[in-house]
């Protein structure tokens, strides 16, 4: 049987805060009432803990907190490092495909390991003037990315 993970919602932590606070019910109890694993309640209480005068877990700052972390997530930047990206560049200018990068960059103890859909993430949100070197440039996806030169008549020079 497996199981699948979802967000604990508004009212779950609503609960949670009731149950385990008021009630004084064990997280693994709390876990059984809201059909939830105890370590998934364990991690929500660690992960929300709000300082207000004594640091506990509030249900509404928790929810900010979910929210905020799940806006920043998109934003973060692929293949951090400066050294990683001139890798990734040099490569795939030498007609190598993001996999090969990818399986490659792991022996070179220098710098970090890097999956091959980050790399593609990489060059389609932040470098896309890199898609020309892809064996397959995704004409799809390039749809939405403007042309690079253009002059003042919106022609593609």
């Amino acid at each position: 049987m497996s199981t699948q993970y979802s967000h604990l919602s508004n009212f779950e932590r609503c609960r949670l805060f009731e149950w385990y606070h008021y009630q004084k019910k064990s997280i693994r109890e709390v876990g059984r009432l809201l059909n939830r694993s105890h370590s998934t309640i364990s991690r929500e209480l660690k992960r929300n803990k709000y300082d207000y005068y004594v640091p506990t877990y509030y249900p509404h700052p928790a929810q900010m907190y979910y929210e905020v972390r799940v806006r920043e997530r998109a934003k973060r930047v692929k293949l951090k490092s400066v050294e990683a990206q001139r890798y990734v560049t040099d490569k795939l200018k030498l007609g190598w495909s993001p996999e090969i990068i990818a399986g490659r960059i792991k022996f070179d103890k220098t710098l970090p390991s890097v999956s091959y859909e980050a790399i593609y993430q990489y060059i389609y949100k932040n470098e896309p003037s890199l898609i020309v070197y892809l064996a397959r440039q995704h004409k799809n996806v390039r749809k939405n990315i403007q042309p690079v030169n253009e002059n003042s008549l919106g022609r593609k020079i």
